[in-house]
């Protein structure tokens, strides 16, 4: 199973950050590659909120329910796919810091698991690396996103 993680400060306070995690059709403005979100279930927004992403993968449109099958205010949630290319769990884990909120996203996942070791070669020597960057990258969008909305 591959795995990526990044955490990073964001200069905001705590209540901003969790608002702009759970605004989700807002997301497309600091979540790279996103091009639309949309949320499927009606409020209010948590366990069992399930949303839509519409996320360019170089040249292909990679269209992906997810479900939060965690939420805990102002702490963590858990968002979960169940895609054919990169069925993953993504845990959002936010703790308050002085400068504002210390934001930690990790992503468990398989990476086109009919593949089998191919997928898993893929996982270890690409993928990993390659979405940790991409959480990094996230968060920093995220912190600016911040500042200029809030």
């Amino acid at each position: 199973m591959g795995y990526a993680q990044a955490t990073n400060d964001i200069h905001a306070p705590i209540e901003a950050v969790w608002d702009a995690l759970n605004d989700i059709n807002q997301t497309p403005a600091w979540v790279e590659g996103l091009e639309r979100a949309e949320v499927i279930t009606p409020p209010p927004y948590g366990v069992g909120t399930i949303y839509t992403d519409y996320n360019r993968l170089g040249p292909f449109l990679q269209v992906t329910n997810w479900q939060i099958t965690r939420f805990e205010p102002y702490a963590q949630q858990v968002h979960e796919s169940q895609s054919r290319v990169l069925p993953s769990a993504m845990t959002l884990t936010l703790t308050a810091i002085p400068e504002g909120a210390r934001l930690d996203m990790a992503v468990d996942y398989r990476f086109l698991p009919r593949f089998g070791m191919m997928g898993r070669l893929l996982e270890k020597w690409v993928m990993n690396r390659l979405l940790a960057q991409v959480l990094k990258q996230n968060q920093v969008n995220l912190n600016t996103y911040l500042r200029h909305t809030g």
